[in-house]
């Protein structure tokens, strides 16, 4: 019998390195029982944020060769050094705007490929234009985006969704709206949550 996909909900930010690697377990996941995700957006920087300062900007830095060396050993991939000072506030309402055009899952992993792997300025209007056009969108998206109310919406409505559930970090993950897990946690986490999920969609009422 087949297995029904359970809905997976994630709250993530792009210039997140632990939301991509939450993505390519819960992708490995993915290979092994059927998943619905739905990403929702999370800012770490929101508008209006001060620049990074120069020892928030070290401290970053110090732990990237770790986080490449984790990667590297895990998924074979290797991570770029890409802007710290990034705002995601436009790619989250394009993402929203590839959403609706049935682009969403497509955009959102090029925007983290292209941030982490290749290192691009996902905050700059041609980078997000060239990648909306690789995602299958048209040209315009961007700005189409930009002047969308349903798109502003969906990524007001998902951070409020956050702050009233209590997310304050991510990645954060709800298993089959019953279970929560927060952080990049090992992969046999990712099986167990499943499967406690799915135990938790079984019991009465």
């Amino acid at each position: 019998m087949k297995t029904e996909a359970m809905r997976v909900d994630v709250w993530s930010d792009f210039v997140c390195p632990f939301c991509l690697i939450g993505q390519l377990r819960l992708q490995r996941l993915a290979a092994e029982r059927p998943l619905d995700v739905h990403w929702h957006a999370f800012m770490l920087r929101p508008p209006g944020s001060p620049p990074v300062d120069a020892a928030k900007r070290a401290m970053i830095q110090s732990h990237r060769p770790q986080l490449q060396a984790m990667v590297k050993e895990e998924f074979g991939i290797d991570l770029a050094d890409p802007p710290i000072d990034t705002s995601t506030l436009h790619a989250h309402l394009l993402h929203k705007y590839a959403e609706r055009q049935g682009k969403g899952d497509a955009f959102h992993e090029a925007v983290l490929r292209a941030y982490w792997l290749e290192g691009r300025a996902i905050g700059d209007a041609a980078v997000l234009g060239e990648l909306a056009v690789a995602s299958g969108l048209e040209a315009d998206a961007l700005e189409q985006a930009l002047q969308d109310e349903a798109s502003r919406r969906a990524v007001d409505s998902d951070l409020g969704h956050a702050q009233a559930i209590g997310i304050n970090a991510v990645p954060s993950f709800l298993f089959a709206e019953r279970l929560r897990m927060q952080g990049a946690q090992p992969y046999e986490v990712f099986v167990k949550a499943a499967a406690e999920a799915e135990r938790m969609l079984s019991l009465p009422g």
